[in-house]
């Protein structure tokens, strides 16, 4: 203590000034600290918890994006075997519509042979009627005179 009077400070002087000051101390805790304190504990949870509801949301996006793109894949592979079915039943009918084309175009190619394989004959039998005729002409012709035939 004799230091404290050697510095002018005196014991019951120090006890009067620290009443005062604790009890401002008490008050300010009650009335700004505290409250200051409560709010922004609330305000760290509401973060906290929106923090953690955003992940909730993060995980549930996913979850639905990873079933969008398996409907998508899904529909995707529906669509292929769709279109191979369908080029199969369309290759399948292009090969019936060509086969009858085939035989009908077989079928007039083989009466348009027997038709010229007529006209053939028909001008083969007309030329050898005609042969004898010619023949006699050019033996005339060639001679300079009429040649009896047999």
């Amino acid at each position: 203590m004799e230091a404290l009077e050697l510095l002018g400070i005196s014991g019951p002087m120090v006890v009067l000034q620290a009443i005062p000051f604790l009890l401002v101390l008490v008050g300010l805790n009650q009335i700004i600290f505290q409250p200051m304190l409560k709010v922004l504990a609330e305000r760290e949870k509401a973060i906290h918890g929106s923090s953690a509801d955003a992940e909730g949301l993060e995980d549930e996006v996913a979850a639905k994006l990873a079933e969008l793109e398996a409907r998508v894949a899904s529909a995707k592979a529906e669509a292929n075997a769709e279109r191979a079915r369908l080029r199969e039943a369309t290759a399948a009918e292009e090969q019936t519509i060509l086969d009858a084309a085939k035989a009908a175009a077989n079928a007039e190619l083989e009466i348009a042979r027997g038709k010229l394989q007529g006209e053939v004959e028909s001008a083969q039998a007309h030329l050898k009627a005609q042969s004898a005729a010619i023949a006699a002409q050019v033996a005339d012709s060639i001679l300079g005179r009429a040649v009896k035939g047999n």
